[in-house]
């Protein structure tokens, strides 16, 4: 797999949120796994990485509570704003 840039991912993430919000569950933890295979690597680089890794067992609760508009707010609104700073 290919890094792909913060601002990539940032996409990634806004459409899986938006399969979550439309209620594509499958195809939304699918997505969900393609962006955190692509974020893993980039945290070594990231000035939020503790933060961002913070978040994951919170979005991942959310995913198993099956709380789609929940894991959907962290990956629209919450992730995006600690890769952009």
């Amino acid at each position: 797999m290919t890094l792909c840039s913060p601002n990539t991912l940032i996409e990634k993430l806004i459409a899986t949120a938006h399969a979550l919000r439309l209620g594509h569950e499958a195809e939304g933890a699918q997505r969900l796994r393609e962006c955190l295979n692509h974020l893993e690597p980039m945290l070594a680089f990231l000035p939020h990485a503790s933060q961002i890794l913070a978040l994951i067992p919170s979005m991942l609760a959310a995913q198993e509570r099956h709380d789609w508009l929940g894991l959907a707010d962290y990956l629209e609104h919450e992730l995006p704003v600690l890769l952009t700073v």
